[in-house]
């Protein structure tokens, strides 16, 4: 699983409490929301979630969940 996200978000914070006491491995790519405008607006973040929003899970079925309370 990837998890897109950004350390100060809470919403994504609640996503990787989760995750660890689930005890699932996920790899965590970081998404800067201020750097550069911010990198969630990127071309490259867009085709993952054209919300544009933080966080975004990629699962090993390539599905993509895009809410913190849906992940």
């Amino acid at each position: 699983m990837k998890l897109y996200s950004y350390w100060r978000s809470t919403a994504a914070y609640r996503v990787r409490i989760a995750l660890n006491i689930k005890g699932l491995d996920y790899e965590y790519c970081p998404v800067h929301l201020v750097k550069n405008g911010g990198e969630q607006f990127s071309q490259e973040y867009k085709s993952i979630n054209p919300q544009m929003l933080i966080p975004s899970l990629i699962t090993e079925n390539n599905e993509v969940i895009t809410q913190s309370l849906a992940i």
